[in-house]
């Protein structure tokens, strides 16, 4: 019995040491004299690069065992002789990378199936760009030529390529939801906007969580809905219909914005650690209090994060109106739906809900509102 316990510990350790065992690099390093040093960088969750490991080159070769890699992101080798680097996925197989001093761009990394994928896509990528640099300098010389008819067909052939560049890369974000390459495809797809960001939403919420909480994931996400917001902007403008919502007051209530409304209504996006809001609210308070019984309501939605500081700064700045708060900070959802990017911010509706103004403070707030209820400013 005693020989089955020993025999079970003795597994159990290798085991676990097998699951510490990390991944190696292998390398050969073409034109690189003896005693170059190899630096391996990882990039840390504030995205600065970070030395874990270094390597000493012998008779142009190279090998160093790392720990085990926590999460997938890149790692990549700098040299303290040579400029440049070489980038490659860190997984936890055995990853052999050919390097060739005079071209490192050139050089061959050949991992486990993180690497694969990621070096796949990158030479197909590369490949539609080097299709497109030849049809773009056959089209310059068809222009100087004035060859119309041949200007015609390469841009025909440039749009095909486009677009099956386009497909190419939605599908591997498509099928590779369990891949880094796939966040990888949908950070390009994002960035060369040939995804907007609603379809970068729904695909981006196809990944396993995993890939999410990565590095690469979360920068992704915080892409997403930087462009969610922009696009907002734009479209919640002048001439637009307002987007109803609902939140909590400070009692604990819920609140819409379409119980809220009058003839004229201000929606005030401030916080109680906001200085110029608590600066303008004065201003606020008395066009307020001036036109409230023409037909003028606000509904403030405060950014706030703390409970008893918005309430305190309301009583404080004797804001007599609706308040509504997810106490959120940046992340409060109506902002985001407003794409409110700074604050103070303020959008006047009409009684349709229909937006007529926008982020109007001072005298030019008091001049609109005046204009609007019918009365002139004194």
């Amino acid at each position: 019995m005693k020989r089955i316990a020993l025999l079970a510990s003795v597994v159990m350790i290798l085991s676990c040491q097998q699951k510490e065992k990390g991944y190696s690099i292998t390398a050969d390093a073409e034109g690189f004299e003896d005693g170059t040093e190899v630096y391996i960088n990882a990039i840390s969750q504030s995205n600065r690069p970070v030395i874990i490991d270094t390597a000493v080159i012998k008779e142009e070769k190279f090998k160093i065992d790392l720990p085990p890699a926590e999460s997938y992101d890149f790692n990549y080798l700098t040299f303290n002789t040579v400029k440049g680097n070489v980038l490659y996925l860190a997984e936890n197989n055995p990853i052999n990378i050919t390097l060739y001093k005079d071209s490192l761009r050139s050089s061959i990394v050949k991992g486990g199936q993180e690497n694969q994928l990621f070096f796949d896509y990158i030479k197909a990528v590369r490949a539609y760009a080097d299709q497109k640099i030849q049809l773009n300098t056959q089209y310059q010389i068809a222009s100087k030529l004035n060859e119309t008819d041949k200007m015609d067909t390469i841009s025909a052939k440039i749009e095909e390529l486009n677009t099956k560049e386009k497909e190419y890369r939605i599908q591997i974000a498509e099928n590779s939801s369990n891949s880094l390459v796939g966040i990888i495809a949908l950070v390009d797809l994002v960035n060369m906007k040939i995804l907007n960001p609603k379809e970068a939403k729904e695909k981006y919420e196809l990944l396993s969580d995993t890939l999410k909480n990565t590095r690469i994931g979360k920068d992704l996400n915080a892409r997403i809905n930087t462009a969610t917001a922009q696009s907002l902007q734009k479209r919640i403008d002048i001439g637009s219909e307002a987007e109803n919502f609902s939140a909590p007051t400070p009692d604990g209530k819920t609140l819409s914005l379409k119980e809220s409304m009058g003839k004229i209504t201000i929606i005030d996006f401030w916080a109680s650690w906001c200085k110029p809001c608590r600066i303008e609210n004065p201003n606020v308070v008395k066009v307020y209090h001036k036109y409230h019984d023409k037909g003028l309501n606000i509904i403030g939605v405060s950014l706030d994060r703390n409970q008893k500081a918005w309430v305190k700064a309301i009583q404080d700045d004797q804001l007599d109106w609706n308040h509504v708060s997810h106490l959120q900070f940046w992340q409060e959802p109506i902002a985001k739906a407003y794409g409110v990017r700074s604050i103070p911010a303020t959008f006047i509706i009409d009684e349709k809900g229909n937006v007529i103004a926008k982020n109007l403070r001072g005298p030019a707030l008091e001049e609109k509102i005046s204009e609007l209820l019918g009365e002139k400013t004194l």
